[in-house]
């Protein structure tokens, strides 16, 4: 009766045992903090989350927590964030006035024993994460230095706050809880000593049906945050006056949208074909050090900068030293080519290991961005204001104009606007029909991707069924430079006209025999005559004679050869003059 009672005590195992005496005096094991709710970020959200660790030196760690807070919930993390066990952060609800909005600031926050922190005190970065004039996040972040960071750095972190912001809030827009009604004021109610009877419902009232929530689209979402991406990466570039400071916000830009694991802009020479400066970047891994020392043509001559078109994309192969000796690694290239008053004056390259390339929503966000900053980059090459300026006294209005208002007074106008290279391939083909061939078609050469290309057919009705089996002016018609059985990739090959007396010769290896013998009925002809077009001792295409059923007289070739070279003489002009 009157013995110590014994206090049962857990195992390890959960089972209950009774404590004796002597374990009395043991100190209790410490209780593990509950598990941190970390929701599955959005690709963007986590792009920008890592390249901000790439841009800021000593930050290794950062992470997102929503606003209003839901819970203790964190919307992402990448690296180490001791202070995530602090329950004070993960449920802040800022003011408007607490701290600015999108940029960062430094505080000595203490970690807390939940983080086993080894090494010198690190201090907390925190952010107010503002969109649309409402504070969607805050970011947190561990910075190990206690020195100042520098002005790129700050400019790196101002950048990457805004784009998550861009990100979270239009991810919550769907989340985001409905107002809530004030309230109305208390007020003395006399209850009388009997109830009231409940009112009836009236009956127009229950009639009437209940009216659906509305249903977000998710296209008018996605709209909205890429329109909201494009407008900070403008408001980025506002104050900027040189090619690399511009080059750096495209780089968080397109990595942030695309993850590309390189980039690079190059700007040609007003006066000689070669590229005058280049900004150039790529991921801190083996394999994307690998791919910068290995270039891409990004110059004048690229076939990205000698096409009227948007963008342009291909597989290029590199070698890898791996444990087993070099191994290929196929990267996925899209280029864009940089065009301001009508002008052709970089290329701006992206790239991504694997040959899956770029999805279609990345590729026109992207371009979105790039014809932001086109105005400007072309207002810094005519400049030369390449590096950053010495001398921050100067206004950057004065460094920057409008195309128009930068272009010397002195010069004079031009009174006919030079052909571009689409309306002089475009001439070739009408030249065609005019002499007796309606059946014609073009092809392009890439050498970047050693391929041929389809580029220009013919408006009669048997190229129109030709073009719709194989897609040649749409640009689904593309053939291996080095293939041994086409006869256009041996005739742009050796540079001399070859003739095809089959419809085979011109397809493989995109229809089988039996396929191509089908499309010869289909078009009632398989021969042909390739004639290489030469411009500057280089092999850029070549024009495709047919098919036809019978093949072209000689003097039908001699006009056809006078038509390419005049083609080419044109385009060599077109080229040199264009900077």
């Amino acid at each position: 009766m009157g013995g110590v009672s014994r206090v049962p005590i857990h195992t390890a195992q959960g089972e209950a045992r009774a404590a004796p005496e002597d374990d009395m005096n043991v100190e209790s094991p410490r209780i593990e903090p509950v598990p941190l709710n970390v929701v599955r970020m959005t690709p963007p959200v986590e792009a920008t989350l890592r390249i901000l660790l790439n841009s800021v030196p000593y930050l290794i760690g950062a992470a997102v927590v929503r606003q209003p807070a839901v819970g203790e919930a964190v919307e992402a993390e990448v690296g180490r964030m001791p202070w995530l066990h602090d329950r004070r952060l993960l449920t802040l609800q800022l003011p408007d006035d607490s701290l600015p909005a999108n940029r960062a600031i430094l505080l000595d926050w203490p970690v807390p024993y939940q983080a086993e922190w080894v090494g010198a005190p690190p201090r907390l970065l925190i952010s107010r994460l503002v969109t649309q004039d409402r504070t969607v996040g805050v970011l947190l972040g561990t910075l190990i230095t206690r020195e100042q960071i520098s002005v790129q750095a700050r400019e790196a972190l101002d950048l990457s706050c805004e784009l998550i912001a861009a990100a979270v809030g239009s991810d919550s827009l769907a989340t985001a809880p409905a107002p809530v009604a004030a309230e109305e004021p208390h007020r003395l109610v006399v209850v009388p000593d009997e109830p009231l009877p409940e009112p009836e419902p009236s009956p127009l009232v229950a009639a009437l049906p209940a009216e659906p929530e509305p249903v977000l689209n998710p296209k008018d979402e996605q709209d909205e945050r890429d329109r909201l991406v494009v407008e900070e990466v403008g408001r980025a570039l506002d104050e900027l006056t040189d090619a690399r400071s511009i080059g750096r916000v495209l780089r968080d830009a397109v990595t942030a949208i695309a993850g590309v694991d390189g980039f690079s802009v190059s700007l040609f020479n007003s006066v000689r074909r070669e590229v005058a400066y280049r900004y150039k970047v790529v991921g801190a891994d083996p394999d994307s050090a690998e791919m910068g020392r290995q270039s891409v043509d990004d110059g004048p001559d690229c076939y990205a900068a000698r096409h009227d078109r948007r963008w342009h994309s291909y597989v290029r192969e590199i070698g890898v030293r791996g444990p087993e000796g070099v191994e290929a690694r196929k990267i996925s290239v899209l280029q864009y080519p940089l065009v301001a008053a009508d002008e052709i004056f970089g290329v701006a390259t992206l790239q991504v290991f694997g040959d899956s390339g770029f999805s279609d929503h990345a590729t026109r966000l992207v371009l979105r961005v790039i014809d932001v900053s086109s105005d400007r980059l072309a207002a810094v090459r005519r400049a030369a204001r390449f590096q950053p300026s010495l001398t921050p006294s100067e206004s950057a209005a004065a460094a920057v104009l409008p195309p128009v208002a930068a272009a010397p007074s002195s010069s004079p106008v031009s009174t006919a606007e030079a052909p571009t290279t689409d309306q002089i391939l475009n001439d070739l083909v009408a030249g065609c029909a005019e002499i007796g061939l309606p059946t014609t078609f073009m092809v392009g050469v890439d050498p970047a991707a050693g391929l041929l290309r389809g580029e220009l057919i013919s408006s009669s009705s048997a190229a129109r069924e030709f073009d719709y089996a194989l897609g040649i002016s749409v640009g689904r018609f593309t053939i291996e430079l080095s293939d041994r059985y086409n006869a256009i990739a041996r005739a742009c090959r050796e540079g001399r006209i070859v003739t095809s007396l089959t419809l085979d010769e011109l397809v493989h290896p995109l229809r089988d025999a039996d396929g191509a013998a089908t499309l010869e009925r289909l078009v009632q002809g398989g021969r042909a005559t390739i004639v290489p077009i030469t411009v500057s001792g280089d092999v850029v295409g070549a024009l495709v004679v047919g098919p036809m059923a019978d093949e072209p007289g000689f003097s039908t070739i001699v006009k056809v050869r006078d038509l390419v070279n005049d083609t080419a003489s044109r385009l060599a002009e077109a080229w040199r003059t264009k900077p």
